[in-house]
């Protein structure tokens, strides 16, 4: 048969169209009474709503060039820039695992400096007290030995200085003087960065006005002599792990980069030329559409800003680099940080970012030695190799729910940006307090969903293994780190020579930084540090088929704060030998409701006679409650409720923790 004989199948075609009111008819009807609302819709922190469903015409604004990344299609041809982060104290340290990166698949490298270096410390004991944070670059000798063989004219080395950047700045030119490397071929990102590290660290070395100007010179010397060095960086990562939500972190991302662009040009660069020598560096969580469409707002609202000033449409990209947010990762079960930096890589992928750090699944314990390392490495080799991820140009563009989640998190972002411009701009909202005081109140309603587990973390507050094993992190000598350094520093220009500061510092009251997980952690914590595991005896009554469900829930519930949980046969066995064989007072009554109706009372009193101190029931009491109180029945524990107050409170009582929480 030709093709000209085969007629084309039309198998919609003797269906009517599609109607959404229809449609909801349908569902409201399958949801027997339940709201529509209420079940099939979801709001986010944001105040963003999302529907069950979308059709056409759900987005209002159409993507354009910027929306959809306008260097995706040259990034397509060599992949997104596969950026590692370095922060081990020691130099030597630092070189081997940045070599190891550059030959596995890395693109680029990150050197973090350690907090005594970002705050522009000048004691190296100062170092060694401020902890394993980051590299101790305290002379130039010591960043030629992080980059000893790495060739800075081929892999792009971005600094995280904090408020020293100025002598990190003049470290850098200085190696790539010395390696004798043209100006024109030198790779580089010096991440001058004033309001994100006052909001970082509470402090700069100097004052806010006077930083934002050696800012804005560095900018204009890079500018015109380094065409490949950028050097000013907004990194929002300081209120993200405060707890503002995306819609702030834009927010504080476009106020900052305006700051930073009317600072330039108070030095006589040009917007357009300001413009390039900006990174901008957004974290991404694990909500995957979400973080599509931050980024795709992001570069639409900068365009948005760019275009205001007078810069030319086809110059209005914004660099790009993405992390995966620090924040979600876990310090309990960190293997599941491993998912965590797939989906949210898979996130900064799809929303095109520029360069992507994934920080190692140790990352919350400690230092990553090389197999956490290689794991981070290899999340993005993966993805970008083997998933082509790189080789599609904006693929969640066209669909209806993305796109009109960036409409609405663009518009959010739009309107606290333009407050923020009103109120005197980044710099006001920050040293006035205004911006650690709602990323708390952000942070506060988040706190109150994992709390209650309407946000669940696996392996923290879901999930949770209370006999997990330790994860392997590197081990560090700080102490022998500073005197090897002392030693060193004879006849080495040292940091604090080079920081010329004035001696006045800017300090302010910064965001407090959290993990998603810190309150629960904090629990698993003190149930491992007891000198006997705190444990729950779970009555089972009924039989597996009745009991299986409430026991899961109880051993996941109390788990949460590392309750161990021994299980015993309520129906026939002695519940006093039980108690005393599991070496505890505390009893959950798992099963039915309708065993509970029948046997609770008995079997709380039972428990009581046998020895159990505390008797919880896992379910919800109904019109019962008073009945199993006078029964023995002190508690209850049930989906829904605050469950890190309810373990808190098994933990006191158990002795675990004091009546002070600690």
């Amino acid at each position: 048969m030709s093709d000209a004989d085969t007629e084309n199948l039309t198998l919609a075609a003797d269906f009517p169209a599609a109607d959404r009111e229809a449609w909801r008819a349908l569902a409201e009807a399958a949801l027997k009474g339940a709201p529509f609302d209420k079940a099939l819709t979801r709001r986010l922190a944001e105040g963003i709503v999302t529907e069950p469903i979308y059709a056409a015409g759900a987005a209002a604004v159409p993507a354009d060039a910027a929306t959809r990344n306008a260097g995706a299609l040259t990034r397509m041809a060599g992949g997104w820039d596969i950026r590692q982060l370095h922060a081990h104290p020691d130099p030597k340290a630092v070189n081997k695992a940045v070599l190891a990166d550059l030959e596995r698949g890395a693109h680029s490298v990150i050197l973090r400096l350690d907090r005594a270096g970002r705050r522009g410390g000048t004691a190296l004991t100062d170092r060694g007290n401020a902890g394993v944070d980051g590299i101790m670059l305290h002379a130039f000798a010591a960043l030629d030995t992080a980059l000893d063989g790495v060739f800075v004219d081929a892999a792009t080395v971005s600094l995280q200085p904090g408020g020293a950047f100025v002598a990190t700045a003049s470290m850098m030119t200085s190696l790539w003087e010395a390696r004798g490397l043209d100006k024109a071929e030198v790779r580089g990102h010096l991440g001058a960065d004033p309001l994100g590290s006052l909001a970082a660290e509470g402090m700069l070395p100097e004052p806010l006005p006077q930083s934002m100007t050696r800012m804005a010179k560095l900018a204009v010397d890079m500018a015109g002599t380094r065409p490949n060095v950028t050097s000013v960086s907004v990194d929002t990562s300081a209120y993200h792990g405060a707890g503002a939500n995306e819609a702030m972190d834009l927010a504080y991302a476009l106020s900052t980069g305006v700051a930073y662009l009317r600072a330039m040009e108070g030095q006589g660069l040009a917007v357009e030329a300001a413009a390039q020598q900006i990174e901008f560096s957004m974290p991404v969580g694990v909500d995957v559409f979400l973080g599509i469409a931050k980024l795709r707002a992001a570069r639409r609202l900068w365009a948005e800003i760019l275009g205001a000033c007078g810069v030319a449409e086809d110059v209005r990209s914004m660099r790009l680099h993405v992390t995966t947010a620090a924040n979600a990762w876990a310090g309990r079960d960190p293997w599941v940080n491993m998912l965590r930096a797939t989906v949210a890589t898979f996130a900064g992928s799809v929303g095109g970012a520029d360069s992507i750090t994934v920080l190692p699944y140790s990352h919350a314990r400690g230092l990553p030695d090389g197999f956490a390392r290689r794991i981070a490495r290899n999340t993005q080799v993966i993805l970008a190799e083997e998933s082509n991820l790189a080789k599609v140009c904006d693929p969640a563009g066209g669909s209806w729910y993305v796109e009109s989640m960036t409409d609405q998190l663009a518009a959010k972002a739009w309107e606290r940006f333009r407050a923020i411009e009103a109120a005197g701009g980044m710099a006001t909202h920050l040293t006035s307090g205004a911006a650690a005081s709602e990323c708390a109140e952000a942070w506060a309603e988040r706190e109150r969903r994992i709390a209650g587990r309407r946000e669940e973390l696996t392996g923290v507050n879901a999930f949770p293994k209370v006999d997990e094993a330790p994860v392997d992190v590197e081990e560090v000598d700080l102490d022998a780190l500073v005197a090897a350094a002392a030693k060193a520093l004879s006849g080495t220009t040292a940091l604090d020579a080079m920081l010329g500061a004035s001696g006045a510092v800017e300090t302010i009251a910064a965001p407090t930084a959290h993990r998603l997980g810190e309150a629960f952690e904090t629990l698993r914590d003190a149930s491992d540090a007891a000198a006997t595991r705190p444990t729950a005896l779970l009555v089972l009554l009924g039989g597996p088929a009745m009991s299986t469900a409430r026991a899961t829930f109880a051993r996941n519930h109390l788990g949460t704060g590392g309750v161990a949980c021994v299980d015993a046969d309520g129906d026939a066995g002695d519940l006093k030998s039980a108690l005393s064989g599991a070496g505890t007072d505390l009893a959950v009554i798992c099963s039915s409701d309708n065993i509970y109706t029948e046997r609770a009372t008995e079997t709380a009193k039972a428990l009581k006679t046998a020895g159990a101190r505390e008797v919880l029931l896992a379910g919800r009491p109904g019109a019962h409650e008073a009945d199993w109180a006078a029964a023995g029945i002190d508690g209850y524990i049930y989906a829904g409720d605050d469950t890190l107050a309810a373990v808190r409170g098994v933990l006191t009582r158990l002795g675990t923790l004091n009546e002070g929480g600690q």
